[in-house]
């Protein structure tokens, strides 16, 4: 079928010009109207601005005859140039081929409507014919009429405009057997639907990729040229879209002329995007803009001025086409593939677009022409992206190669720091054993040392007091005893406090008691009261506590509170104060103690809870400190969940704040 239509393209296409009628009379005795489609192209008489029989037209002395196709814009009759709209009479004479069992005639596309008329007998027509505007209707669509049989055959085709800025006869007639003209119909429509199905699925493809890949604006473009040229097909030709869809001339015609516009515009943007490096930014934009302006225009215009532009279009695709060429050769001699398959594929939309431009410049519709050059334009460019998503595949599977090498390179030196990070842990772990097994002998030696120190100093301190009671002790002795007893007392206070933060760090579990504050710290106070009298301080506590009633670990917070009293009492100065604010923190109770001593030095407070830390501030009355009493604190504080903090300005105190929650 295919074969065929070619054939018959090819044929129509040289007889189109080869069949020149002389005094409107076409002789087809010999044409074999049997096989060959003919063209009645040729002079053709007219008289504008009168609807007229055959036999009018006969006996009229001065005829005038046009070359069809033709527009009747510009021609001149009797002095006067016939204007872009109105109505006229055609008329010839056809000496048929006898041979032909039924001869038919194709009227094509008229413009704006027409009716036929053959030996006075009225064929049909298209739209309606009229003497006004409001009387006449446009449309277009290819229709078949069968004719009478008779020696000759005399035509009449009365047409008239008023919506197109050019009218009359702008395409000849076609006549042949009525089964070649059927045939030939359907072979233009089978060849448009496998253009606008093939259109599609390189749309649709390129829609998918778009959707599950990462978006291309080159893909985009791509799309949309690719539905304006459905479009296009759809209202151009066999007019599908008026004779199956039954759209109205008015917006079939508008769906013409801008699938026509933005055709221009996407397909130089998607040349741009497709070769960026070689065309200018600055013509995509240009035309692109164009485009875009003059298909509003159209959509918000009458078809009659809109369609004025359509010559100043044709003039811009011309322009820009050899624009685009000239990038394209220029580009090419760098012997680029894809560049030169896209030249190829280019040179073929060029050559449609000249053939539609230059053959059926009257008006815009072509045959299936430029619908064949856009469908290989297109075509070329699929195999520019398939050829780049096969580079891409490739260069892909070398990557994907490259990783495995990579991820067995990896995976290889994974393990085997896996197995050295195993053996140094395994190492770690037995150090870490060693560690505690030596720890643990430590803090036995050392509760064993300080229960068998603790008995002889005891006897020491009691033999201490036995001398004491010697009254004929002089003074010089009664102060070597004092300081013996003192120093002695130091070392059990020592002792006494490294039993206590064994018996802590061996034994962190709570005892968890409720207490009531108010009488807590009444305690505490108490306590201490008798040593801050003795350096004339005053213990001053205030607690501003909603719940009276807290839970915790009575003996870990008072041995806490002792600690810090007794650190406080030691560091404050005579006739000061100290301050013990006790407040609600949510659940939790905060504790601040707050002295008037000597503070820390700033490069001492990092040491302040460590364990065995001399810090340079003295006791203000030569009280002894073993330096274990804050790293207990610390300790306890921690066990309890709680969070232990300070303040300190040398010279002028230090306040401690604890924060413990309600256990």
């Amino acid at each position: 079928m295919a074969n065929r239509f070619f054939s018959i393209f090819i044929l129509t296409f040289i007889l189109s010009f080869s069949l020149i009628a002389q005094n409107a009379v076409f002789d087809l005795r010999d044409s074999k109207l049997n096989e060959n489609v003919i063209s009645l192209t040729g002079n053709w008489q007219i008289e504008f601005g009168k609807l007229l029989s055959a036999k009018q037209m006969a006996n009229i002395d001065s005829a005038i005859y046009v070359g069809i196709p033709h527009s009747w814009s510009n021609i001149d009759q009797k002095g006067i140039d016939f204007p872009s709209t109105g109505f006229a009479t055609y008329y010839t004479k056809v000496i048929p081929d006898q041979n032909v069992n039924q001869l038919a005639i194709n009227g094509n596309i008229i413009s704006t409507n027409y009716k036929i008329i053959v030996n006075d007998i009225v064929l049909g027509g298209v739209g309606k014919v009229g003497k006004s505007k409001e009387e006449a209707e446009s449309n277009y669509q290819t229709k078949i009429y069968p004719l009478p049989k008779a020696d000759t055959l005399e035509i009449i085709i009365q047409v008239s405009n008023y919506h197109y800025r050019k009218g009359g006869m702008t395409m000849a007639p076609k006549i042949s057997s009525y089964i070649n003209l059927i045939e030939e119909k359907g072979q233009n429509i089978v060849l448009a639907f496998f253009l606008i199905g093939s259109i599609f699925f390189m749309g649709l493809y390129h829609l998918g990729a778009n959707l599950f890949r990462t978006r291309s604006k080159m893909n985009t473009y791509f799309i949309l040229v690719c539905l304006f040229t459905i479009l296009r097909t759809l209202s151009v030709n066999e007019y599908i879209l008026i004779e199956y869809l039954h759209f109205p001339w008015w917006l079939s015609t508008r769906v013409e002329l801008i699938s026509f516009y933005l055709l221009l515009a996407f397909t130089v943007r998607f040349i741009y995007y497709l070769f960026p490096e070689n065309i200018p930014n600055k013509l995509s934009s240009i035309t692109y803009v164009v485009g875009i302006v003059a298909s509003v225009i159209t959509v918000f215009s009458p078809i009659y001025y809109s369609s004025f532009l359509v010559p100043i279009m044709q003039t811009i695709t011309v322009i820009v086409s050899f624009g685009i060429l000239y990038f394209l050769l220029k580009a090419c001699c760098g012997k680029n593939k894809e560049i030169l398959i896209a030249l190829i594929g280019f040179l073929l939309l060029f050559a449609a677009t000249m053939v539609e431009i230059l053959i059926h410049h009257s008006q815009l519709v072509s045959e299936t022409v430029f619908a064949l050059g856009v469908f290989f334009y297109l075509f070329s460019h699929v195999i520019i992206l398939a050829n780049r998503q096969n580079n891409t595949y490739v260069k892909n599977l070398e990557l994907s190669e490259e990783l495995k090498s990579y991820n067995s390179l990896l995976e290889k030196t994974v393990n085997e720091r896996t197995e050295e990070l195993n053996t140094k842990n395994s190492d770690l772990i037995q150090k870490n054993e060693e560690l505690k097994r030596i720890n643990d002998e430590k803090n036995g030696l050392t509760h064993v040392l300080a229960h068998d120190l603790k008995s002889p100093l005891n006897n020491n301190n009691g033999l201490i007091n036995l001398i004491k009671m010697d009254d004929s002790l002089n003074p010089q002795v009664e102060n070597y005893i004092s300081k013996l007893q003192k120093s002695n007392q130091q070392g059990l206070q020592l002792i006494e406090d490294l039993l206590q933060l064994y018996k802590i760090e061996s034994q962190p579990d709570l005892e968890i008691e409720e207490i009531n504050i108010d009488y807590f710290f009444e305690e505490v106070i108490h306590l201490h009261e008798d040593n801050a009298r003795l350096k004339k301080v005053n213990l001053i506590c205030d607690i501003s506590t909603e719940a009276k009633k807290f839970k915790t670990d009575v003996k870990k917070l008072h041995r806490i509170m002792n600690n810090l009293v007794s650190n406080a009492i030691k560091f404050t100065h005579h006739n000061k104060s100290i301050f013990i604010k006790v407040s609600n923190k949510n659940s939790d109770i905060k504790i601040e103690i707050e002295d008037q001593g000597i503070g820390i030095r700033e490069e001492e407070k990092d040491k302040l809870f460590q364990k065995f830390q001399k810090m340079s501030n003295k006791p203000t009355a030569g009280e002894s400190s073993t330096g274990l009493g804050l790293s207990i604190v610390k300790t306890l504080v921690e066990q309890l969940s709680g969070t232990i903090t300070f303040i300190s300005t040398y010279g002028k105190g230090t306040t401690f704040t604890l924060s413990l929650p309600n256990l």
